[in-house]
């Protein structure tokens, strides 16, 4: 790297810290409220709650390294130009090279962090995040449950009453544990039930259970009366790991072994490959806003970079969850928030390198 570049890198360098911590402190923020509901003021200890936020640390870090390293270096491009510093260079006989190489050569290395951290951390901190969730959970107390209601205990499973009467009876029990995109594992329905809230389990009476296994029923039988353990009933719902957080042998495996609907899996595993390259498309994008616009008197300011910043976590939401219910295809969900950040960057970059 050049005298030129490494000043560019030190120019960057900070700003990218800076906003790896602020963009870290909002998604932190923003799993801490998936759990808020169901701990606030059930005394859950302070110590449980810093675990599962410390735990989710390294997802926060590999999903804001890339928009940090966009933030920073529209900023960082954007003051430079403001002083003047790019049209002194280019005056100079630098070519657009010059700014170009720097930037991949950060781009390059942020999506290495990323991909080693998402590979190897963040699969074992979600796991262990998803444990501390479900403890803390468990040390809530029951929630009032209520007619016509869905709820969610503290081993996952999905609970409907249809009808609550006087006295703690409730009638039309339903219990479905999940499995994923293989449909449910195990339903289980009761004519009805009384909760026992000193033992954290229900008697239920006129019992039928159904266990599937590919969708397909292989055990039923009925009960006169059975006990049901459910303890932490609340109107939240317990998570599962983000398909994304796999490690890519395990995320495979579920590809090869299952026989329903896989567009979640395929396009976890779009995502995978996208997402730290991101940052490459990033730090082109960067580059080719800057030197497009580089010429106006009003060059971008900072609710223009954090617009920008914005439009991609969006974007990525978006495509995540209609490629997830198959609306549309798993290798487009992936690949099109970096796509549309690549593609427009490089097609300014052309046009500004010509001129």
């Amino acid at each position: 790297m050049t005298r030129f570049g490494r000043g560019m890198a030190r120019e960057i360098g900070p700003l990218f810290a800076a906003g790896v911590s602020v963009l870290v402190v909002l998604l932190l923020l923003s799993f801490l409220l998936g759990v808020l509901a169901d701990v606030l003021a059930r005394g859950v200890p302070v110590s449980l709650i810093a675990l599962f936020l410390l735990l989710k640390l390294p997802a926060a870090i590999g999903m804001g390294m890339p928009l940090a390293l966009l933030f920073a270096a529209l900023l960082a491009l954007t003051r430079a130009n403001q002083d003047g510093e790019i049209a002194a260079a280019l005056m100079l006989g630098l070519s657009p090279r010059a700014f170009l190489t720097p930037l991949l050569i950060l781009g390059g290395l942020v999506s290495l962090l990323t991909l080693a951290s998402n590979e190897v951390v963040v699969p074992w901190a979600e796991r262990r995040a998803l444990e501390v969730q479900r403890e803390i959970l468990l040390r809530s107390p029951e929630t009032l449950v209520q007619s016509g209601s869905f709820f969610q205990d503290a081993l996952g499973r999905s609970i409907f009453i249809d009808r609550v009467e006087p006295g703690g009876t409730f009638y039309g029990v339903t219990v479905l544990t999940a499995g994923g995109a293989q449909g449910p594992r195990q339903i289980i329905r009761a004519e009805s039930g009384r909760a026992d809230l000193q033992a954290g389990v229900w008697e239920l009476t006129g019992l039928e259970f159904r266990t599937f296994r590919r969708s397909r029923t292989v055990i039923e039988a009925t009960a006169e009366r059975a006990t049901l353990p459910v303890r932490g009933l609340t109107a939240g719902v317990v998570g599962t790991p983000d398909l994304v957080t796999l490690p890519l042998p395990e995320l495979i495996a579920r590809l090869r072994g299952a026989s329903g609907d896989v567009s979640a899996e395929w396009t976890a595993l779009h995502r995978k490959a996208a997402q730290p390259l991101a940052a490459v498309a990033f730090a082109v994008f960067a580059l080719a806003v800057t030197l497009t616009s580089f010429r106006r008197t009003a060059p971008l300011g900072l609710v223009a970079v954090m617009a920008l910043t914005f439009v991609y976590y969006a974007t990525w939401s978006v495509a995540n969850l209609l490629g997830a219910q198959g609306t549309i295809p798993a290798w487009l969900a992936g690949w099109a928030p970096v796509a549309l950040y690549a593609g427009a960057g490089g097609a300014m970059l052309v046009a500004s390198w010509r001129r």
